[in-house]
């Protein structure tokens, strides 16, 4: 079977879909899997780290966003990413195309609708973004990440879950020399900040000014960031450089903080890592917020934001997790994370075979 996948924009995006062809090249050797993406520097740089050289498509943004100068290059964008589309589908013939949601997918599912391939699209947050709610519209088969969708009903989309990178559980120790650093691993316990594949300059802002605070000031902060070397800001805050390897730093790690992308919360559940959510509220139609609430509701972690929020309050947060941790509600090493990539499969074979929607 061959199987076109399309994925772009941001993490949330690109680490489900290497998940799913990982998982597919092994349990089905038969498969072929190519992949289709957007032209960002981090787009190119995630695929790279995973080995893969996909198709790059002329996009870097939704053509709905941005000046009107930016939204006339997207659109031309747009066009060129749907002729060349419909180019590798008309030479490669895929059996099957799944689309991961965002501007990505777009020109992907009007390209297989054009040329009547069998086409899905994995929506990784519990709101739907706009190429999801088109993607309705078009008759496409939607996955979802969460068990609610909004605001689509129930009977218009199947829950999957979200697949998850392969991580493993290392002494921290042993995760500190993997990363590379040159200095001891910073005294227990530890904060793990993350600001999402794009990095998050306000979430960088308040640890630098609350590091010096109680109870901040007892803990050591790794704030991840997007520059290519460690750098200790404070005693006890280091700014790391970008890191792929996500279990490296959930293995040094007692507490995340992280913002609710989708990707990222189903990394901690799987990791079972206690974890702070700070949604980014100008998130599209908020679905940041959504996501921590499921998340929140599913008993994984606590919200707190950064908008109205009290700084101790945060602090109360991340001591109650850890606590919580202590007490067993957390697992220690990562979940097994294969069923949801079984039932992804099961659509894709349904489909492919003419039994799902059209």
């Amino acid at each position: 079977m061959k199987i076109l996948l399309a994925a772009g924009g941001t993490g949330g995006h690109i680490w489900p879909s290497i998940s799913f062809a990982n998982w597919v090249l092994e349990k089905q050797p038969d498969a072929e899997v190519r992949f289709v993406c957007g032209n960002r520097p981090i787009e190119k740089s995630m695929f790279s780290h995973a080995g893969i050289e996909p198709v790059v498509l002329p996009m870097e943004g939704s053509p709905l966003w941005g000046s009107f100068r930016k939204r006339a290059e997207r659109w031309k964008g747009l066009l060129r990413s749907i002729y060349i589309s419909r180019k590798i589908l008309k030479e490669w013939k895929p059996d099957v195309c799944i689309a991961f949601g965002g501007y990505l997918s777009l020109p992907v599912i009007l390209a297989s609708k054009m040329a009547r391939t069998p086409v899905l699209l994995h929506e990784q947050n519990a709101r739907a973004g706009r190429v999801t709610r088109i993607a309705v519209r078009l008759g496409i088969p939607i996955l979802s990440g969460w068990e609610r969708c909004l605001p689509l009903s129930s009977n218009e989309f199947s829950h999957v879950g979200v697949p998850v990178r392969r991580m493993i559980c290392l002494p921290p120790e042993e995760a500190w020399k993997r990363l590379g650093f040159k200095i001891p691993v910073p005294p227990k316990p530890i904060i793990l900040v993350l600001g999402g594949s794009l990095g998050s300059d306000p979430l960088a802002g308040l640890f630098k000014s609350a590091c010096s605070m109680k109870p901040f000031a007892g803990w050591s902060i790794l704030l991840l960031g997007t520059g290519t070397q460690i750098v200790q800001e404070t005693p006890n805050l280091w700014i790391l450089p970008r890191e792929w390897d996500i279990g490296l730093l959930y293995s040094l790690s007692d507490v995340a903080v992280a913002r609710g992308g989708s990707s990222t919360l189903a990394e901690l559940i799987v990791f079972g890592l206690p974890s702070v959510i700070i949604p980014w509220r100008e998130a599209a139609d908020d679905h940041q917020m959504e996501n921590a609430m499921v998340f929140s509701e599913m008993g994984h972690g606590s919200i707190w934001e950064i908008d109205n929020g009290v700084l101790q309050n945060l602090g109360f947060m991340i001591d109650y997790e850890q606590k919580r941790a202590r007490l067993g509600h957390n697992s220690s090493c990562p979940k097994k994370n294969s069923d949801v990539c079984e039932k992804l499969w099961e659509h894709v074979l349904q489909n492919a075979e003419g039994r799902g929607h059209k």
